[in-house]
């Protein structure tokens, strides 16, 4: 793509005033057309504008306003297609940011009613209580939309058991292609003739289908493929001799091209009861492929692939080979098969089945059985996670989706599977990754290639042909999940033969016909390997990449590779479960998600955002809403570490624009209470009078309140009230008397925070009462710096990397000696672990990082090896806890509960809630302080509101304490005040920092 064709497809004046006044959003800028060119595929198109309709009447304004100028459109949900299908050169509606009500859910009739940008997800969120769920279940389900699951006929690994969601659509309210309305469901003893007489557009395809049934009945009867997972083309072989004929039927699976999806009606089904997994274990991937069709003889409700490949990446990555506890051995494959049922007995007779066809086959690898629900969550996380790192691996070579849901009847998979990979060495592909449904005989397939290059455009066109050929030979399809979008529909006529496509160009014609509806998807696609249409091809470059950076990209093979990670998936668009993206859920903004960050970066990098993209207000406005919540990097699929990314921008923004003075001082926050402690009571009333006005007249919001200094940590710690003996570095680092060799298992480091320094005295004095009465032997570092944190945060990266060099020097050599470093602020020990060895690279840095953890992390680390011996009071409490966001994304919140949980009569629930909002500065800033308060009442706030007044209320950040107070007026402690103040007294050892 280049400046050229994004003006090629500007928008006229004319239709710009129009939509302007029927739609109350309507974007037609540069930077937010780029953000919708692309999805989850390897394509990208330009589009004209967007538009984001507020309710039913605003989406036929805009579809009537769009035909009247004779401009496509293309209706899209969460964006997150695989096949180019939500790409074009059109007017994109964007049903997901307001309509997305559940409108009606009848659990007698067991049906839901919801519009079409309403996310699975939530559906089934609602759908819960009554016991119900939607069956078909897609991976995407947390950001795909019910539009998109209705148009891409969606499904997923419990297929065998629930089918497609073509079998689950009851109704479809639309607009068609003319503005009209329709609702489209069964005829119910209506005739064709009946509603062939309603008025306009209705009318005339009503009276048309029919027709085209008739014209085409034997090869609709013969030529569709003889797979039950099947997308491509359009659904007339699910109306020809239906007893209750459903147009609702063409829809589904139309990728947009025939109406525009207001809302469906769809049945529902109940949550079974209780689930069982069965890990079927295969030396070789062969037999595990031809031991499907006997498997599914004993009745299972999915059966889904792992490789090799996969799970040797994996356990390539220290922080998830621990979930791989249910693997035996090295299999070449393991096929995970669950069974489902209303008892127990049912399960057990399931997997006895299970046996006994394993005996049949003489299977003599493995059989591992998952009764516990928390052991098959881990299955099911470590599959996901699987894919995952699958996607995130680095360099240009990449995992690519254009042939990945091809499938076949479930006999043939195996002579398939192993054909495919036959027809990828052939063009000179060498790896390939497989996973998923092979219940359903929908294996899918992703070639490693290169798309920059000429030789993987080729790779890309031979290996297609090969598979369409296989696929049709063993009466398969070549979309068995993800749609035919531009990837596909190419090979229609292959596939269907030519009379059926006739057939589908006469639906078309009927629903549309101007042949403005997402043209180009299901009839009359481009070539799949278009050059114009890749987002990585040949002819890709990215001449404003910054050259040389402060932080190491060397992993990623640079800065722009790191952007490219982004595959477009679009896990940050979720509104829950997790924590990404933050911003993303407050605003249901595509600007303001980590897909949508990257999308902007690559386009500045690329020059589409002109020559000054990489330090325009344009992109500054992109990442001004990201928190640097770290969420990403954990939760995305292809870790794409968004927080890095921004620190990177905001550095080589400033060294451009200049630093902001506010910025400045709250990247100085440590040197500034340093300064303040001085002068300290006369320094909280500076705070608490001019300063405050000065701080409010340079952005900070009037509500905020900076803390106040307190007596500083160093000053108790050091003084003489303190009696426990104090240890020195040379002592840790055995160099005194000769001792060079030795070291005490009893020592750890504390590092204090900033916060804890200056304004938290009381978490110190907890985590030092802890640690001593555990029998720790205590380093407190007189001389360390701040972590860094305030200043990574705002882009001061040469400042940042000054500290850590300080810091490391010191830290160094005792994390080589193997002396714990802990910490009670997650982002500061964060820094540690994460930001260090990409600001200060080398072996010193990633000693430091290895030996870093949270203060809770470590006691439960300690409890759980046997050297913990703490006595607690006994007397009963009840834990109310919210986890920091990066504590999330890094270290989790597991070390939290497990600490805690030392406390007998201890119960602990956590807060269901992702930022808190405040994210250090961010909240302090006048600009975002509605947006951070918004956060907060998402779930925590209310979450704490509703607390007892006997609950405690504990957080792990600074900022989420902060954030608490400030919007329910409860005081927040952190978890290890909760520990120490269970200690029993005679335990105390210090006094409260009275001196």
């Amino acid at each position: 793509m280049n400046v050229e064709e994004i003006q090629a497809f500007e928008a006229t004046e004319d239709l710009i005033h129009d939509l302007q006044a029927a739609v109350s959003e309507v974007a037609f800028d540069r930077l937010t057309r780029l953000l919708y060119s692309t999805d989850a595929s390897i394509y990208q198109m330009i589009p004209v504008g967007v538009a984001f309709p507020r309710n039913e009447d605003e989406v036929a304004a805009a579809v009537e306003i769009a035909g009247r100028h004779g401009v496509p459109l293309l209706p899209r949900g969460g964006g997150s297609s695989l096949a180019g299908q939500a790409v074009g050169h059109a007017l994109v509606l964007d049903m997901s940011r307001h309509m997305d009500r559940i409108l009606d859910i009848n659990p007698e009739a067991r049906t839901v009613r919801a519009q079409s940008g309403a996310t699975l997800a939530r559906v089934n969120k609602a759908l819960a209580p009554y016991g119900l769920m939607y069956g078909p279940d897609p991976a995407s389900a947390d950001r795909a939309t019910i539009g998109g699951v209705v148009g891409n006929n969606s499904t997923g690994a419990h297929s065998i058991v629930y089918g497609m969601t073509g079998d689950h659509v009851l109704a479809v309210e639309a607009v068609l292609s003319d503005g009209s309305r329709a609702t489209f469901d069964a005829l119910n003893g209506d005739s064709w003739e009946t509603r062939g007489r309603r008025p306009g557009l209705e009318g005339t395809i009503y009276r048309a289908i029919p027709g085209i049934l008739e014209r085409y009945a034997d090869q609709i009867a013969t030529r569709y493929p003889r797979t039950f997972r099947h997308v491509a083309g359009y659904n007339l072989h699910r109306l020809l001799n239906a007893p209750d004929p459903n147009l609702a039927t063409l829809l589904v699976g139309s990728e947009g091209s025939l109406a525009t999806i207001l809302s469906a009606t769809l049945n529902v089904v109940p949550i079974p009861r209780h689930k069982r997994l069965a890990l079927v274990h295969f030396s070789e991937m062969r037999p595990a492929l031809e031991a499907v069709p006997a498997l599914l003889e004993s009745g299972p409700s999915a059966i889904e692939l792992l490789d090799r490949m996969l799970l040797d990446l994996t356990r390539d990555k220290a922080e998830y080979r621990r979930l791989l506890t249910f693997i035996e051995g090295d299999p070449q494959a393991v096929l995970i098969t669950e069974y489902t049922g209303e008892s127990e007995a049912e399960l057990e007779a399931g997997i006895g089945r299970l046996r006994e066809t394993l005996n049949r086959l003489n299977h003599h690898d493995p059989l591992v059985v998952v009764s516990d629900p928390a052991q098959q969550a881990t299955v099911w996380y470590a599959r996901k996670v699987g894919l995952g790192i699958l996607m995130s691996m680095r360099g240009d070579t990449k995992p690519i989706p254009f042939i990945e849901d091809a499938a076949v009847p479930v006999e043939h998979l195996a002579d398939y599977i192993f054909q495919v990979f036959g027809v990828a060495h052939g063009a000179g592909v060498e790896r390939v990754a497989i996973y998923a449904h092979a219940s359903a005989g929908c294996i899918h397939v992703r070639p490693l290639i290169n798309l920059k290059t000429a030789e993987g455009v080729r790779q890309l066109r031979q290996i297609a042909e090969g598979v369409v050929e296989l696929v049709t030979r063993y009466g398969g399809t070549t979309s068995g999940e993800h749609g035919e979008g531009i990837a596909r529909c190419e090979f229609s006529a292959r596939l269907f033969g030519p009379e059926l496509v006739r057939a589908f160009h006469e639906v078309k014609a009927a629903f549309d016909p101007q042949g403005l509806m997402n043209p180009g998807k299901v009839v009359d696609a481009p070539p799949m390997d278009s050059p114009s249409l890749l987002r990585f091809g040949p002819e890709y470059a990215v001449p404003y990449e910054p050259r040389e950076t402060v932080l190491s990209f060397e992993a990623d093979g640079g800065f722009a590779r790191a952007v490219e990670m982004c595959n477009g998936e679009g896990g940050c668009r979720r509104l829950e479960p997790g924590v990404m993206c933050p911003s993303f859920r407050a605003t249901r903004d595509e600007a303001h998600s980590t897909r949508g960050r990257a999308n902007a970066l690559r386009a500045a990098m690329m020059g589409l955002l002109g020559p000054e993209g990489m330090t325009s207000e344009e992109l500054y406005g992109v990442f001004d809403l990201c928190l640097s919540c770290k969420a990403c990097k954990n939760e995305c699929p292809s870790m794409v570490d968004m927080a890095k990314l921004k620190a990177e921008f905001l550095h080589g923004y400033q060294r451009a624009n200049g630093l902001p003075l506010r910025s400045w001082l709250f990247g100085n926050i440590a040197l500034l209470n340093g300064l303040g402690q001085v002068f300290r009571p006369l320094a909280n009333l500076m705070l608490a009078g001019p300063a405050r006005w000065m701080l409010i007249g340079l952005g900070v919001h009037p509500r905020r309140r900076l803390p106040r200094l307190r007596r500083s940590f160093s000053d108790w710690y050091w003084s003489r009230a303190h009696r426990r003996r104090r240890f020195s570095l040379s002592e840790a680092l055995g160099l005194e008397r000769g001792k060079k060799e030795e070291k005490p298992a009893r020592w750890v480091v504390f590092f204090h925070d900033t916060f804890i320094e200056h304004n938290d005295l009381p978490i110190g004095q907890a985590a030092v009462k802890v640690l001593e009465a555990a029998g720790y032997d205590l380093i407190v570092i007189p001389h360390r710096k701040c972590c860094g944190r305030p200043a990574f945060s705002k882009g001061m990266l040469d400042k940042a990397r000054r500290l850590a060099e300080h810091n490391i020097r010191i830290l160094a050599p005792i994390a080589q000696k193997g002396i714990p470093i802990v910490g009670c602020e997650p982002s500061c020990v964060a820094m540690f672990t994460d930001e260090y060895p990409d600001l200060v690279p080398g072996p010193e840095a990633e000693a430091v990082a290895s030996m870093a953890m949270t203060i809770d992390t470590f006691l439960a680390r300690e409890a759980e090896a046997g050297r913990l011996r703490l006595e607690f009071d006994g007397e009963p409490r009840h834990v109310l806890f919210h986890g920091h966001c990066q504590q999330k994304a890094l270290f989790g919140t597991d070390g939290t509960h497990r600490m805690l949980n030392l406390i007998p009569n201890c119960s602990v629930e956590e807060i269901d809630s992702g930022c808190c909002g405040m994210a250090g500065s961010f909240g302090y800033e006048a600009e975002h302080y509605d947006l951070s308060i918004k956060l907060a009442e998402m779930s925590l706030a209310p979450a704490v509101r509703a607390a007892s007044p006997e609950t405690i209320i504990c957080a792990t950040g600074t900022s989420c304490r902060e954030q608490i107070h400030h919007t329910t007026g409860r005081k927040a402690l952190h978890p290890i005040e909760v520990v120490a103040a269970a200690l029993k007294p005679g335990r105390q050892v210090y006094n409260n920092g009275k001196g």
